[in-house]
């Protein structure tokens, strides 16, 4: 009889024990992050007319540039088994460095016809987005609020886009304000304790971006442009996690 209370009173301590390091690693956190990532952009510009014999004609460029980024988060976690959790978390983000920027070259149509040649670029300015997290919390050497996460979310940037043609030896240039929708995926790990936590997250984004100006091709002088970006990255951010 001994043994089977002793053998109870054990098993309801270490459940006990689970269940305070289960509550004391939920709640609301906050956490600032920079990272680095290498940008890929691409720019097709399509000219299309109607007007017979109807054409579309197209070029595409291509352009890679590398940025950093400062990252700040707040959210939540919970746990859903014994050490796996989910969380959901609000995320701003400000982005610097030079902006991927390319040449498109002439087409294979005449006049109006004529996909123009110009400059391009995409820089990223700053954003918000909204997160979600799988993760699983081993103990060990992560330390006892140490785990690790994939990460997946959608988010909204905004983006300074650069685009020119230069057309018999007249150049033109427009610059505009931007909305780029990427997607997020990733994976993470976090070491140290229940309230303070170091961080390694790798991410791969993507993002397009498609609109049209001049005509609608209908008539000689009004062709139809439609412009297409395209942007894919993948960096690695390093930040510091406070758990409450």
């Amino acid at each position: 009889m001994r043994d089977h209370r002793g053998t109870l009173l054990a098993t309801c301590v270490l459940l006990l024990t689970a269940a305070q390091d289960a509550d004391a690693q939920e709640g609301p956190y906050v956490g600032v992050a920079a990272g680095w990532s290498l940008a890929s952009a691409d720019y097709t510009k399509g000219v299309a007319l109607h007007v017979p014999p109807a054409s579309y004609e197209t070029a595409t460029s291509d352009a890679r540039d590398g940025a950093g980024a400062v990252r700040a988060s707040l959210g939540y976690r919970t746990f859903i088994a014994s050490r796996l959790y989910i969380s959901g978390e609000f995320e701003a983000a400000f982005h610097s460095g030079d902006s991927a920027t390319g040449y498109l070259r002439e087409g294979t149509g005449v006049g109006d016809r004529d996909v123009w040649p110009g400059p391009w670029s995409v820089k990223k300015e700053s954003g918000v987005g909204i997160n979600a997290r799988l993760g699983y919390a081993p103990g060990g050497l992560l330390g006892e609020g140490g785990s690790v996460y994939v990460v997946a979310g959608v988010h909204w940037e905004r983006a300074d886009v650069r685009r020119g043609s230069d057309i018999g030896g007249a150049a033109i240039r427009v610059v505009a304000d931007h909305t780029l929708q990427p997607w997020i995926v990733g994976v993470g790990a976090e070491w140290g304790s229940l309230a303070n936590r170091i961080g390694l997250e790798v991410r791969y984004s993507a993002a397009d971006l498609d609109f049209r100006t001049g005509g609608d091709g209908s008539a000689l002088g009004m062709p139809r442009i439609s412009h297409r970006f395209g942007v894919r990255e993948v960096g690695v951010q390093v930040g510091y996690i406070r758990s409450f």
